[in-house]
C-alpha cells in the first residue's frame, strides 16, 4: 500500500522547494538592480582626483538609498508573502484532503486558518522590512565612512557591491562573472550541486571572495527559505492541533549537509515505535535536551532543525498504523 501521509508531506516539501527556487531567481534580479542603482547613485558623489570629498553629499544620499530598496526589495518581499504564502496554504489544504482520514470540517481552510495566514504574512513581511532598514543604514554608513577618510571611489564601490550581493557582487572579470551567473542559475538544481560547490570554491580561492559576511543577499535568502518553511509548519501545526492529531512523523531528504539531529530522527535513531512516530512532547524533549549548529529558538514543531532546515513534520493518528509501522488507512 502506498503511504499517503508520506506522499502528501513530500508534495508540500517539493512545492516549497519549487517556490523557493522561483523567488530566489527574482531575488537575484532584484538585488542586481539595487546594486546597479546604488552604484549609479554613489557615482554622482563629488570627488577630487578619484577621492570622495564632500560629507554633506554623503549624508544626503541616505533617503535616496532607502527609496531604491523599498521600491525594489519590499515589492519583491510583498510578492513572496502574498503569493507564496497563499499558494502554500492551498497546498496544505490539498494535503489534508489527500490524506482524507481527518474530520471533513478540518480538511479545508477555516476562518481561524485564514486569520492565522494573515497574521503570518504581517509577521514575515516585517522581517523582510527589517532587512531593508538594516541595509539602508549599512550602505549609507559605508558612503559616509569612506567619504570621511577620503577613500578612492573604487574602494567604496567594491564595499557597496559586496554589502548588497556578497560573493555574488558584479565583477569586471568575465570568468568571475560567468561563475557568479552559473551559481545563481543552478543553485537549486540538485544534479549540479557538485559543480555549483566547485564554482563557489573557485570564487573564494581564485578571486579572493569570502563566502561569509553580512550582506543583503545572504539575509534575504535565509528569510526566504525560513519564511516559506516556517509558514508551512505553523499552519500545518495549527490545523493538525484543531483536528486532534497529537503524533508526528518527520520527512525530508538526507543529504551530506543534513544536520545530525535531523538525520537521526529520519534514520530512526531516536525511535520508540516501529512506525517512527513521536508524540509532540517527545519532539519537544528531543529538541530541548540537544544542541547543534544552526539550532534556533521557537516551537520545535515549527523551527524543526533550525535555520535553512528543509524537513517537515506531518501530524498523524497512531491508529493509522499497524504493529509493524505500516500505514493501514
Amino acid at each position: 500500500m502506498s503511504d499517503i501521509v508520506k506522499e502528501a508531506t513530500e508534495y508540500r516539501i517539493k512545492q516549497i522547494e519549487l517556490a523557493e527556487a522561483k523567488y530566489y531567481k527574482t531575488l537575484i534580479a532584484t538585488l542586481d538592480r539595487i546594486e546597479r542603482e546604488v552604484i549609479s547613485l554613489a557615482n554622482r558623489l563629488p570627488t577630487q582626483d578619484g577621492k570622495l570629498i564632500e560629507l554633506q553629499s554623503a549624508i544626503a544620499i541616505r533617503p535616496r538609498i532607502k527609496f531604491i530598496l523599498e521600491r525594489e526589495y519590499l515589492a519583491w518581499s510583498d510578492t513572496v508573502v502574498r503569493e507564496g504564502f497563499n499558494k502554500q496554504a492551498k497546498r496544505i489544504e490539498k494535503a489534508f484532503k489527500l490524506i482524507g482520514n481527518i474530520p471533513p470540517q478540518f480538511q479545508e481552510l477555516t476562518k481561524g486558518d485564514l486569520a492565522l495566514v494573515q497574521n503570518l504574512k504581517q509577521q514575515y513581511f516585517t522581517q523582510f522590512k527589517d532587512v531593508s532598514n538594516t541595509f539602508t543604514r549599512r550602505l549609507s554608513e559605508k558612503i559616509y565612512q569612506n567619504t570621511l577618510v577620503g577613500s578612492d571611489f573604487a574602494v567604496l564601490e567594491k564595499e557597496l557591491r559586496q554589502t548588497i550581493n556578497g560573493i555574488y557582487a558584479s565583477a569586471d572579470d568575465p570568468e568571475a562573472q560567468r561563475l557568479i551567473d552559473y551559481i545563481n542559475e543552478n543553485k537549486f538544481d540538485k544534479s549540479k550541486r557538485a559543480i555549483v560547490d566547485k564554482s563557489i570554491q573557485t570564487l573564494q580561492s581564485k578571486f579572493a571572495r569570502d563566502r561569509a559576511g553580512e550582506n543583503m543577499k545572504r539575509y534575504a535568502g535565509q528569510i526566504l527559505n525560513d519564511s516559506l518553511r516556517d509558514f508551512d509548519a505553523t499552519l500545518n501545526f495549527n490545523k493538525s492541533n484543531d483536528a486532534g492529531l497529537t503524533f508526528v512523523k518527520y520527512y525530508g531528504d538526507v543529504i551530506p549537509t543534513t544536520r545530525d539531529h535531523c538525520r537521526n530522527i529520519i534514520n530512526g535513531v531516536y525511535d520508540k515505535r516501529k512506525s517512527g512516530l513521536f508524540t509532540i512532547d517527545e519532539v519537544k524533549s528531543l529538541w530541548t535536551n540537544r544542541s547543534w549548529k544552526g539550532k534556533k529558538s521557537g516551537n520545535p514543531l515549527v523551527v524543526r532543525g533550525g535555520y535553512n532546515c528543509r524537513h517537515q513534520w506531518s501530524y498523524v493518528n497512531p491508529d493509522w498504523y499497524d504493529a509493524q509501522g505500516e500505514l493501514i488507512i
